[in-house]
């Protein structure tokens, strides 16, 4: 009776293990995902960039302000790119110290659910 309570309460402890994992699994394709979003937009930006560096200082220039468009610039609208990219940067290392974290825990979870499943096997090789 005991060997059987003791078997649920590591079958109970294992669903939550396993309940863990899935969540850290989730937060780190959440956290590539940002990643490459953050990546995209620095290209993309960077690409917007170097076509404004193209064109003449006189030419007219808007940048978006909600569903309208302001007058700017160039400088001004080449200074708001290079915040967004080291906006961008700033972000991509706080998500990458972030999934480095995740990745900690998910291998301390799947050491803890190797322990955890090792009585087991044990118990069901001796039956």
């Amino acid at each position: 009776m005991s060997a059987n309570s003791r078997e649920e309460e590591v079958q109970k402890a294992l669903g939550q293990l396993q309940m863990k994992m899935i969540d850290i699994q989730n937060s780190l394709r959440k956290s590539g995902a940002q990643i490459e979003g953050y990546k995209r937009e620095i290209q993309r930006s960077k690409l917007t960039d170097k076509e404004i560096n193209s064109l003449k200082a006189n030419v007219p220039m808007f940048s978006p302000v909600g569903r309208m468009f302001v007058q700017n610039s160039k400088a001004e609208i080449r200074e708001q790119i290079e915040k967004k990219i080291k906006t961008c940067e700033d972000d991509i290392k706080k998500q990458e110290s972030s999934k480095s974290y995740l990745e900690k825990q998910m291998r301390e979870c799947e050491s803890q659910f190797k322990e955890k499943l090792g009585p087991i096997t044990t118990t069901k090789k001796r039956s």
